[in-house]
Parts: C-alpha cells; structure tokens; sequence
C-alpha cells in the first residue's frame, strides 16, 4: 500500500474524502506509522487553531458585538421603498441603457413611414382604373383587401414549377408545386 500524501490525510481530517476514499486512507493508516503520526499532528494542529479562535472570539467586547449587529441589522432591514427607484427612475434608467437601440427603432419606422406617405397611391384605386396613380405606388390598403398576384408557372433553375390556385368553402389556397428536369413524372 501506498502511503497517503499530506493532501490526501488533510481532507480525510476534515471529512472532505469520498467514503471509498476514506476507507483506503483509513487502511493505509494503520499499516504506515508514519502516516499515522501526521494525521494526529494534523488533528492536534486542528484543535490548537480552534481554540485560539475561541478565545479570540471571548476577547471582544460585548459591547463591539452589539454594535456590530446593529450595524448589520440597520442594513439588512432598510425599507425597500426608500432605496428602490420610482417608475419614472426606472423608465429613464431603461432608456439610457437602450437609447442607441431605441433611437435606431424611432427612425427606422420614421423613414418607412415617410416612404409610405411618399409613395401612397394618389387617390386611384384598382377598382377604379380611370383614376391617376403614381408609377411604382405602394398600395397600402390591408393585406385581406388585396387581390392576389395570379401565377400559371414558373421557371427554376433545373427544373419546372407549377402555381396551382385553390378556392374552396374555407378560402384561397396556393400550391406551388417544383419538379427537376431529370425527373420523370410517373415513376
């Protein structure tokens, strides 16, 4: 058997070892006197340490433990209204964390609004092709009120597309269906 290192023998002291682990320390420790020597220097070293401390700790005042606790306690138990900020705080405190972000938002939609404003159709509607359009208008009307493109087929790179347009009870359907040219239809 090995004998254990000052590592090993210091978390076997203090209880840090795996139990299979510590078994085999344990083991070792009774073969190696040497071994043993050092674990009962370490426990003695152990409990020289503590004891210090405890009489450390008898030496303060009570008085300087009362303070201490006070202290500790006049922090732990500030109300919470005092310290957190009002919504306002908060709002602005949001805003200058995100203000790049936020600015860029803001004129973002600005310059598509304004795109919108400018090349809005003039009055003319596709119900009413008499009246005057601008060329390339946009027409802002909403997506239900529309008429959609209508597509026979379509090219694709190697190969073939078909746009089939469905009208049934629950509305419009659109299958666009893509073969290749090396396919051959029945197989």
């Amino acid at each position: 058997m090995a004998t254990p290192d000052d590592i090993e023998l210091m978390q076997h002291h203090d209880g840090e070892l795996p139990e299979r682990l510590s078994a085999d320390v344990e083991a070792r420790l009774a073969a190696d006197p040497e071994a043993r020597a050092k674990a009962e220097s370490l426990a003695q070293v152990d409990e020289l340490l503590r004891g210090h401390l405890e009489l450390a700790a008898d030496n303060v005042s009570d008085r300087r433990f009362d303070a201490m606790w006070k202290e500790i306690d006049a922090a732990t138990s500030a109300p919470a209204t005092a310290t957190s900020p009002g919504v306002w705080a908060r709002i602005t405190g949001w805003l200058d964390r995100y203000r790049g972000h936020v600015i860029t938002g803001a004129l973002s939609a600005g310059a598509v609004a304004a795109l919108a404003l400018i090349l809005r159709t003039t009055g003319g509607s596709p119900e009413d092709p008499a009246q005057a359009q601008r060329p390339f208008a946009i027409d802002v009307r909403p997506a239900a009120m529309r008429t959609a493109p209508e597509i026979e087929s379509l090219e694709t790179p190697n190969g073939e597309g078909t746009v089939l347009n469905l009208e049934d009870e629950d509305g419009h359907t659109t299958v666009i269906w893509v073969t290749r040219e090396d396919t051959v239809e029945g197989i």
